[in-house]
């Protein structure tokens, strides 16, 4: 009892202590907040998630191992466990992304239409912005410059291009947006959600999401208007402005966001802050940096720091950095070096004929552009190959005349994320992804089996007879390697050697008929190999129904996995690469093109003369592709020093953007139905076999 009295005597005393060193020394922020009616929300107890700015570094832990010495700390109670395995890989990441969205959200209305006079119309001039996103990272090269912002500008469309795109009975399946409401459920105006008027059964009385002035009457049916009328900066349900960087910001780099007394509520009186500082006391320290680049007052039309009603600041974090230390371990460097040695550049070429050709300039591995010619005829006649009519055929077929060889050969990838678990079952999405700190720590690497195809020109296509260089060829979504058959011909026409590989998970999508009519044609031709060849693939069944499901993980609502795939592919790329790179005249590969009887002959080597035909170190690489393909494109462009040229076409960023509004087959099912859902439906009783 005496020593229980005794430390509680010690804990009172030391908490007394505490007290009036902090009266003495009260913690103080930059500048004093201002009054307001309408300030910044913030709610952390609030339940699922806390509410406040996004992105803030008030939801960050510190981590010394981290390179930003931060990781973001979403919390883990989550309805689902789809929702926790989410959350405890976005805890990993260590800190916020360079191109996400900007929220704020507000107890109020806001002055919507001072907003777009201050933000539209004048070229992204930053002298009248009610808000602001500045780098405040004194070592940056942009230090204390504005990053240009969309706030309602267009650059952003979130407008779907099919209405009634996802389900039967959908409440919202005419409206043009799958992020913002168009109904007005309030059928009597009296402002209250009344019995009857709740559409969507989600208990919020919508309004619609237009711009000031503009009602759902006023645009009726006509789907320009209501295009034209959406107001994508603003969320009128919840008061919360929407801001996108124009461009990606800066990794690793603290930025503030200022909004400014210039931002004013419904009333026309400035906004401010939720605390007695225009700043949470927590970043004090980060926010120094602001207070000097306002110092003096000549930026942005002649702001000071007492122009400021509310800020706070964010940090990005390492957006390439991880990939860039497997772009490093692939040619033996860094902490992933291993990469090197687990990935060697050994390449098995694929047999493509039964027997030991007619042709003499022919080998097992290697099939002349003509041979290849009469094979395709062929098989166009049984379907499964489309080369065109008329004009298009003829283009076609004259081009053909310029491919000197056929190669199909297979390399080692180093797969950076497992697929199935000790008892050889396929693992969850979500744990389909990379290792954390692969800048720290030596990552596993899984081995993976990747099939290219490539077309070489005749020699009488160039001067000197050799290629002018050699084009990768990316595929689309759900595509294959295959996609090469109808361009090879017009770059080798060109001069130049074409080839493709499969994308994570990607290959030939055939039925099992379609397969037996290929290898039925292919076998009865002497040419069994290089119908295996064209099959081969990376593909896997994912929904076990016994039918291989080409790139069906790859676009899907598992965030991270869908993340590493695309990693996964451009790592996959640059393999490729540094295989094609070692062609340099001494290395071998374990095949026989001469026809000597031995399989030691110079890698690159395809028609036996002993000289390198294609590849090797000096040779120009460029890339390009569609769809997907100009994704990859884009991406392996910004990693490979050895790429000389890349020509993305139709591909794109921010791909968050772009699945929300995708229309394209597999899409909407993997990622915006996985999104919205799980969806409940029911029928009355004897209807359940009918379509909802």
């Amino acid at each position: 009892m005496k020593h229980t009295q005794m430390f509680t005597r010690i804990f009172v005393s030391i908490a007394l202590m505490l007290n009036a060193a902090c009266v003495e020394n009260p913690v103080r922020g930059i500048q004093k907040s201002i009054a307001a009616n309408t300030v910044v929300k913030v709610d952390f107890l609030k339940r699922p998630l806390p509410e406040l700015p996004l992105p803030n570094d008030l939801a960050t832990i510190y981590d010394g191992t981290a390179a930003t010495k931060r990781r973001i700390n979403a919390s883990m109670t989550a309805p689902t466990a789809f929702e926790r395995l989410t959350r405890q890989r976005i805890d990993q990441m260590d800190g916020w992304g360079v191109y996400a969205p900007i929220t704020i959200p507000w107890t109020g209305l806001l002055d919507l239409q001072g907003i777009i006079d201050a933000h539209h119309g004048d070229d992204y001039a930053f002298d009248n912005d009610v808000v602001y996103v500045i780098d405040i990272t004194p070592n940056s090269p942009t230090y204390g410059q504005p990053h240009p912002l969309d706030i309602g500008n267009g650059n952003f469309p979130a407008v779907l291009e099919k209405i009634n795109h996802y389900w039967r009975s959908d409440s919202r399946g005419d409206t043009i947006s799958a992020l913002f409401e168009e109904h007005d459920e309030d059928i009597n105006g009296n402002g209250k959600l009344d019995p009857g008027e709740d559409t969507d059964l989600d208990g919020v009385l919508d309004k619609p999401n237009y711009l000031p002035g503009v009602s759902r009457a006023d645009t009726g049916s006509d789907l320009v208007k209501r295009a034209d009328s959406l107001m994508t900066f603003y969320e009128r349900e919840t008061n919360t402005l929407i801001m996108r960087p124009l461009v990606p910001m800066r990794e690793q780099t603290t930025y503030a966001v200022v909004v400014t007394r210039r931002l004013k509520d419904e009333q026309g009186n400035p906004v401010g802050s939720p605390y007695p500082w225009v700043h949470h006391l927590g970043q004090t320290d980060a926010l120094k940096p602001l207070k000097e680049v306002l110092s003096s007052g000549t930026q942005f039309g002649g702001l000071n720091f007492e122009d400021v009603a509310f800020t706070w600041s964010f940090t990005t974090g390492s957006i390439t950095k991880e990939i860039v230390a497997v772009r490093d371990g692939l040619y033996g460097y860094g902490v992933q070096r291993h990469i090197a040695e687990e990935a060697p550049v050994d390449v098995e070429l694929n047999l493509l004929q039964d027997e030991t050709p007619s042709k003499p300039y022919e080998s097992l591995y290697t099939l002349s552009g003509e041979t290849f010619s009469m094979l395709l005829k062929l098989v166009a006649q049984t379907g499964l190959v489309n080369i065109g009519t008329g004009t298009k055929k003829a283009r076609f077929e004259a081009s053909l005349k310029y491919v000197g060889y056929h190669l199909f050969g297979t390399f080692t990838t180093p797969r950076l994320y497992p697929k199935k678990d000790a008892q050889d079952r396929y693992l969850d999405y979500n744990d389909m992804v990379w290792p954390p700190n692969m800048t720290r720590e030596k990552a596993t690497v899984y081995p993976e089996d990747v099939t290219f195809w490539m077309s070489v020109p005749r020699k009488e296509a160039t001067a000197d007879g050799k290629p002018r260089g050699v084009v990768i060829l990316g595929h689309g979504y759900t595509g294959s390697k295959t996609e090469m058959l109808g361009y090879h011909s017009f770059f080798n026409q060109m001069g130049l050697a074409v080839l493709a590989i499969e994308s994570a998970s990607h290959g030939l999508d055939l039925s099992v008929s379609e397969v037996n009519t290929l290898n039925t044609v292919f076998d009865g031709l002497g040419f069994g190999n290089l119908a295996k060849a064209l099959i081969r693939n990376r593909s896997w069944d994912q929904n076990l129904d016994g039918k291989e499901d080409s790139g069906a993980d790859f676009w899907t609502a598992y965030t991270f996995h869908t993340r590493d795939v695309v990693r996964q592919t451009a790592v996959d790329y640059m393999q490729l690469i540094r295989v094609l790179r070692s062609w340099d005249g001494k290395r071998l590969w374990k095949a026989d093109i001469n026809g000597n009887g031995v399989a030691d002959d110079i890698a690159g080597d395809l028609d036996g003369d002993g000289t390198v035909d294609v590849g090797g170190p000096g040779a120009n690489y460029t890339m390009t592709g569609a769809s997907l393909g100009g994704i990859m494109s884009a991406v392996v462009g910004g990693l490979e020093p050895h790429l000389n040229a890349t020509v993305p076409i139709a591909g794109g960023g921010g791909l968050i953007d772009v699945g929300i509004r995708s229309i394209q087959g597999g899409v909407k099912e993997a990622v915006t139905l996985r999104v919205m859902g799980p969806i409940y439906v029911a029928k009355p009783s004897g209807q359940a076999d009918q379509p909802v």
